[in-house]
Order: C-alpha cells, then sequence, then structure tokens
C-alpha cells in the first residue's frame, strides 16, 4: 500500500512539472529600427508592401480555401507611415524527433511604421498553428486544429528566424531600386 502511494505521489509531481506554461503575448514580440534616410515615406510604404507580399503568406495550411486569395496585407494608412500585415512560416524542424511538427506553422501580424528617415518593423501576436493528424493523414477527411501561444523554448526556436526578416527587411529597404 505505501509503494502505490509512494508511486502516486511521485507520478503527481512529475506530471505537474512537465507542464510549461506559455508566454504571455506581451513577451512574444520581435522589433527593430532601420534608419532609410534616403527615400521618402511614400517609397518606404511601396517597398514595402512588395517585400511583405513577395515574402509572407496569409497560412501555409493549403486545405484552407481562403488562404489561397487572401492578401498578408491587412491595412495600410500612407499618411500615418503605416503597414500592418498578417503572414505565417512554417515551424522550424531541426532534429527527426520534431518530425512530428510537420504542417505546424507560426502565425503572426507584422507591424511597421514610419517616421522621419527610420523605418521600426515589429512581428507580434505569434501564435502556433498545430494541424491534428492521425498516422500522417487528416482524421474522417475534416480538419481539426488550433493555435496556441508559444512556450519559452518554442519562442527561442523562432526568435533568431524573425530577426533574420527583420534584417532581410532593413537590408530591402536600403538598397538602390535595380532598373531593367
Amino acid at each position: 500500500m505505501k509503494t502505490i502511494v509512494t508511486v502516486i505521489l511521485i507520478g503527481t509531481v512529475l506530471a505537474g512539472c512537465a507542464y510549461v506554461r506559455p508566454l504571455p503575448p506581451e513577451q512574444l514580440v520581435i522589433q527593430k529600427v532601420f534608419e532609410v534616410p534616403n527615400l521618402s515615406k511614400e517609397q518606404l510604404i511601396d517597398k514595402s508592401k512588395i517585400w511583405f507580399a513577395k515574402t509572407f503568406r496569409q497560412s501555409m495550411a493549403g486545405w484552407w480555401e481562403q488562404n489561397s486569395t487572401r492578401t498578408v496585407i491587412q491595412y495600410e494608412n500612407r499618411e500615418k507611415g503605416m503597414l500592418i500585415a498578417n503572414g505565417a512560416i512554417l515551424y522550424p524542424l531541426e532534429t527527426l524527433s520534431d518530425s512530428y511538427k510537420k504542417g505546424w506553422e507560426i502565425r503572426f501580424t507584422l507591424q511597421e511604421e514610419i517616421n522621419d528617415g527610420k523605418v521600426r518593423i515589429t512581428f507580434n501576436n505569434l501564435n502556433m498553428f498545430v494541424p491534428t493528424y492521425i498516422c500522417g493523414t487528416i482524421y474522417s477527411g475534416t480538419v481539426s486544429s488550433y493555435e496556441k501561444m508559444l512556450d519559452p523554448d518554442e519562442f527561442n526556436k523562432v526568435k533568431p528566424i524573425f530577426n533574420n526578416l527583420s534584417d532581410q527587411f532593413g537590408t530591402y529597404l536600403q538598397a538602390p531600386e535595380k532598373a531593367w
């Protein structure tokens, strides 16, 4: 009897320790500022829209029909110098043990603010989209899925990707226009 109680107690303690709390939304933010003094607000907005459209898709979930027809750019205000886009990237896979995450993606909001030769880019609203698969196929011909906030390990895994995207964006804005 004492052994059973001990096993139950140890099992309860271990199960409680295995839960990893997601990060609060205010910690799931990646932001960078770039100096771009040689371009007007109009030029920056136009270049940004091109980069957003070439770089991101609304969602990678191919089974959702509407994703192929929606644009990533959700809001544009040229007077205020603001663009807001929604997009998704595939969740990074590094090892075979992570292969069960096939089809997972990180969905986000991308906000750009332009002011006095500076551009601030902010990735926020980072959520993991998790499709539900059973044995590698969609169960019963329907898709059941959910979104969840990232835990610290997941955020640390995707943060370098978003930092790299920010750097690519800054480089693109600062690059001279190419003539045909």
